[in-house]
């Protein structure tokens, strides 16, 4: 099993991962998707098998501001800025147990350090907070967060500068 970086070949296992992970909103579109991806293919992998099975993947990409991207939208051209935006993690259902996430966590944290990011942002869903809380993330209260992320999203934050 091994983290590498998502190649054209990798969509339709990131899209099946998608539609297993998420129950209360629903999946995006491959496009929207890409625009992440392209917009900063070094920090958007995948986990996968020996088998080359994507059992997970992570999408991220530099952002500017303090409130996060709309959900189903395109990723604005002019987007990047000090913060690294987790846009997405999702892990299949087949690999639950198997530290898949905080594996491709730990990567995009590592990666931020080395990039000089001051922060990496995300939004909690699908009552995540606690998942992201134990990793060192931090809820950003009275934020504003689009209504596409569902009810009880919460904005997180993890401080990755000294």
């Amino acid at each position: 099993m091994s983290i590498v970086e998502i190649t054209e070949r990798s969509w339709q296992g990131i899209l099946k991962v998608q539609e297993e992970a998420y129950i209360g909103v629903p999946p995006e579109e491959v496009g929207v998707l890409k625009s992440k991806w392209e917009a900063s293919p070094e920090t958007c992998f995948v986990f996968q098998s020996s088998s080359n099975e994507i059992l997970g993947y992570l999408l991220a990409h530099p952002w500017n501001s303090d409130e996060p991207p709309k959900l189903f939208e395109e990723l604005p051209r002019k987007s990047a800025g000090d913060t690294l935006y987790l846009h997405d993690l999702a892990v299949s259902n087949n690999a639950r147990d198997l530290g898949v996430g905080k594996q491709l966590s730990s990567k995009l944290i590592e990666l931020a350090k080395l990039r000089k990011f001051n922060r990496v942002l995300l939004v909690a869903v699908q009552g995540s907070g606690g998942y992201w809380s134990k990793l060192d993330f931090r809820e950003v209260h009275n934020a504003t967060i689009c209504s596409s992320y569902g009810t009880n999203a919460n904005l997180m934050s993890l401080n990755v500068q000294a």
